[in-house]
């Protein structure tokens, strides 16, 4: 279970922060005479100051950098800007013994060596004391983790005790005795394992028999737990000798300052609720040993990596009553959340599996990395991963240093092992997931995964992160508030402000792609500067598309003249969110130059047909042709700005000059459809006559207008705010 806590606010003198007004954003009114008199927005920065950090006070409750093949002393190096980052924890590379040097090498060496995977090939369970390790020494080791201490900054180790490193002609040698593709160094550190043979035997090539239909429970656990990962000779972890080799390692461990650990192949080690004879009391004998040895003086904190599944008819909570374990199906659906906009962004926890106790989310993993899965990803792709991962309650999470920022492997085979390149894991959106994250501690959670092509997760009252699916990198939001206080919020990464009322959250998303905002505050204007403005671009046709068949985004526009062709690569130029249209359609722009007459929008696989138009235009979607294409409904649209209502009074709708109860009835009838009463559903959000009955000013009339009018008669002072009464502007 993981440790929580309750926040502590620390409160300083600050400069009150001015609003920044974005074209199209919709300001909020009101205050709140409950909340403090500093801000969230204000409390974080106070907390994340050079002198705290902010940090979280456990593993548990932090973030991890996985700082992938970096040294000890390159790690000592750079903690003070780990700190600043807000990371909580530094997992280190397997520091144990392995079977040949690794000075010198490369992250890949080509066909000859694979420079990262030797220090997966142990050649003895004790904190490394040979030469030309490119990790460092346990000198070194010692010295890392009291200096990263002094900053409040956790470490664990990636603990290799599944199995131990191959002879240098592994890939000849076809004998079915383990001990005949040892490594010769584990005779050198390992004495008591070899003398005992304690290796699975025969030795034969794990085949991943996972498949209930084709496999029995005992052919798929043993498989997993007897057979070799990778062809490495596989420890007999029920022995007696190899558990006190692998306690004695976590103890030296702990004893060095670690602060817990990653158990590396974490599910080919047995449990004791395996079946009868493939059983075994391994992991009480060795972390449940050190964890009572060190209860109540250190953390001892453990995940294990457990891809996909454990195998046929093995629960997670097998290894979940153990330790955090990895969702790797979850990171997969964000994959896919930020590449192609599907998947799903916060699966809800508990699911069948997992819980926000001893779930493990990562941006990616260091095998996905090098296997290619996502060394593709660029910086924009995995800082929006990382938001899905660190923004949520409850969830450890880990966050990849690549060697390299590039999107292929190319530059692995020119860094050597050792180095600490300061890649995203050092950059501003990454420092401030991670800040926002720390100052979140313990409040709870509102999960969206998908609304008008963006996920967001509301945290306590006061803050949410923002994160753009697919392409969606930026831009207008218009989102449902579920949680959140009304009032101005404050994005860390861009200064942009974003405003929360009427049920809604809307602001600018920076390019990005992610928005992390904090309440700031719950004084905020009445009027929203420009919010009746349909956007323009000198020189170009504003085309306005309305979802109203409710696809998913995100949109392209593309466009050409009749006679020619278009000046675009399919599909065209991304449209932004404008609004939502008086029956809750996302609508969205883009800007065609003039003297071009025809257009398609899409979203990449679904499209209009060709669709004439001339000049600015609203496009609508209707009906499914027999080629799978939609049909369109084009419409003027006017970008001119509405009339200003002189003298007209907001919530005056019956025009007499006073607001009253024949004001709430003109509205009712008139959404009842009344003959003699206006029909707002003919109108544009822009008509004079349609903004004085849109008393919330959230460009819809409807029933809640005619209830907050009511509301501002009998002296309410939730209406009073909104204007109501007051000559518009």
């Amino acid at each position: 279970m993981k440790l929580r806590r309750v926040l502590s606010v620390i409160m300083a003198i600050v400069i009150v922060v001015s609003c920044v007004y974005a074209t199209g954003s919709l300001i909020a009114t009101g205050a709140d005479s409950g909340l403090a008199a500093t801000s969230a927005y204000q409390e974080m920065l106070a907390q994340t100051s050079d002198a705290d950090y902010g940090l979280a006070p456990t593993v548990n409750e932090g973030t991890i950098l996985q700082a992938w093949n970096w040294s000890f002393k390159n790690i000592e190096a750079n903690l003070e800007l780990v700190a600043k980052q807000g990371f909580t924890t530094i997992q280190v590379s397997p520091p144990n013994e392995i079977k040949e040097s690794t000075s010198g090498i490369h992250i890949l060496e080509g066909t000859i060596k694979n420079g990262w995977w030797m220090f997966y090939q142990p050649a003895g369970f004790q904190l490394n004391t040979s030469s030309g390790n490119a990790l460092g020494t346990k000198d070194e080791f010692i010295s890392m983790c009291s200096k990263a201490h002094e900053y409040g900054i956790k470490i664990i180790v990636d603990a290799v005790i599944n199995h131990m490193g191959t002879c240098d002609n592994e890939d000849y040698i076809t004998s079915e005795d383990p001990m005949d593709h040892l490594t010769p160094k584990a005779q050198v550190f390992e004495p008591e394992i070899v003398a005992a043979e304690a290796f699975h035997k025969p030795w034969a090539k794990m085949t991943y028999k996972e498949d209930a239909a084709q496999f029995s429970q005992y052919e798929s656990t043993y498989d997993l737990t007897r057979n070799c990962t990778s062809r490495l000779p596989d420890l007999d972890t029920s022995t007696a000798v190899v558990q006190k080799a692998i306690y004695d390692y976590m103890d030296e461990l702990i004893e060095a300052g670690a602060d817990g650990f990653r158990f590396d192949a974490a599910k080919h080690i047995e449990t004791a609720d395996d079946i009868a004879g493939l059983k075994s009391d391994f992991w009480a004998k060795t972390l449940g040993a050190v964890r009572q040895k060190y209860a109540g003086t250190c953390e001892v904190y453990a995940y294990g990596e457990i891809l996909n599944t454990c195998g046929v008819n093995r629960p997670f909570s097998m290894y979940t009553k153990l330790f955090d374990v990895t969702d790797s199906g979850t990171f997969y659906a964000m994959r896919d959340v930020v590449t192609n906009g599907g998947g799903d962004a916060t699966p809800y926890y508990p699911s069948s599996n997992f819980t926000s106790d001893n779930v493990i989310l990562w941006d990616e993993s260091h095998d996905t990395y090098i296997e290619e899965q996502t060394a593709y990803l660029n910086v924009t792709q995995r800082g929006k991963i990382w938001a899905l991962c660190a923004g949520r309650a409850g969830i450890t999470t880990v966050y990849f240093a690549r060697p390299d920022d590039g999107t292929d492997l190319s530059a692995c085979y020119n860094i050597l092992l050792g180095e600490a390149r300061k890649t995203a894991w050092s950059n501003a959106t990454t420092k401030a997931i991670n800040q926002f994250h720390n100052y979140f501690l313990g409040q709870d959670e509102y999960c969206t995964s998908n609304q008008n092509g963006w996920a967001y997760i509301e945290r306590g009252t006061t803050g949410a992160v923002i994160v753009g699916r697919g392409n969606n990198n930026g831009g207008t939001v218009y989102l449902t508030n579920h949680k959140l206080k009304d009032g101005t919020y404050k994005d860390a990464i861009t200064g942009n402000s974003f405003y929360v009322m009427n049920g809604g959250i809307r602001g600018i998303v920076g390019t990005t792609g992610v928005a992390c905002i904090y309440f700031d505050s719950a004084e905020v204007p009445t009027q929203a500067p420009n919010d009746d403005v349909v956007p323009t671009k000198s020189g170009c046709y504003t085309i306005i598309y309305d979802n109203t068949v409710g696809l998913e985004g995100p949109f392209y526009l593309y466009y050409w003249k009749t006679g020619g062709a278009g000046p675009l690569d399919w599909p065209g130029l991304t449209m932004s969110f404008y609004e939502m249209d008086t029956d809750s359609h996302a609508m969205y722009y883009g800007f065609i130059p003039e003297g071009y007459d025809n257009l398609i929008v899409s979203n990449g696989s679904v499209q209009t047909v060709d669709t004439p138009f001339s000049g600015h235009s609203t496009v609508r979607m209707t009906t499914l042709n027999d080629g799978g294409k939609y049909n369109t409904q084009v419409s003027h649209l006017d970008v001119t700005k509405p009339t200003e209502a002189t003298g007209r009074l907001l919530g005056d709708t019956d025009n007499n000059g006073t607001v009253n109860i024949f004001d709430v009835s003109f509205i009712q009838k008139g959404l009842t459809g009344t003959t003699g009463y206006p029909d707002y559903s003919k109108m544009e959000p822009g008509n004079l006559e349609y903004r004085v009955a849109d008393a919330d000013g959230d460009r819809t009339v409807n029933i809640f207008d005619a209830a907050l009018i009511q509301k501002f008669i009998t002296g309410a002072e939730e209406a009073q705010r909104y204007g109501i009464g007051k000559v518009m502007k």
